[in-house]
């Protein structure tokens, strides 16, 4: 099972806890050139997962590496939309969850915790127009959304 997320926290309680035990999560993957590079917030992430998950942090360069042939439950976190549209489009994956993604300069709010960039907008397009399911969902508890409509009312 390959569970694919962008949210801009990366590891976070949400990951650590609701995503893992509902999806049964055995490792993730955590794909962010800058994360990989800096020495503490490695340690940091890799100190806090959860006993029966192991964590990989790869630079973007390195995705390359990560295998989907894999009989465990396999989570793969990017920070940013670019680089999991890449992975996505690359791998011929079928669906991307989007958690949160946050305010800022030239940001364009879809959700509370959901603000987009013309040009993540249009890279979410290209997986929609591939027939890639898109959704929106913070925690598994909540409804996922669909954001097709959404994106396509955005793109125009």
């Amino acid at each position: 099972m390959l569970f694919i997320r962008c949210d801009d926290r990366l590891v976070h309680g949400q990951v650590l806890f609701k995503w893992t035990n509902k999806k049964n999560i055995k490792k993730i993957v955590v794909v962010d050139t800058a994360t990989a590079s800096d020495l503490i917030e490695k340690q940091m992430i890799l100190m806090s997962k959860p006993k029966d998950c192991e964590i990989e942090i790869l630079r973007s360069t390195e995705m390359d590496r990560i295998s989907q042939e894999t009989q465990e439950a396999l989570m793969i976190l990017f920070k940013d939309i670019q680089t999991a549209c890449s992975f996505v489009i690359n791998r011929h994956i079928d669906c991307l969850n989007i958690g949160r993604m946050a305010s800022g300069i030239g940001r364009i709010k879809l959700f509370n915790n959901l603000f987009l960039t013309r040009e993540e907008i249009a890279n979410l397009q290209q997986l929609i127009d591939k027939k890639v399911y898109v959704y929106y969902q913070m925690v598994p508890d909540e409804k996922a959304v669909d954001l097709k409509k959404i994106i396509e009312e955005l793109s125009l």
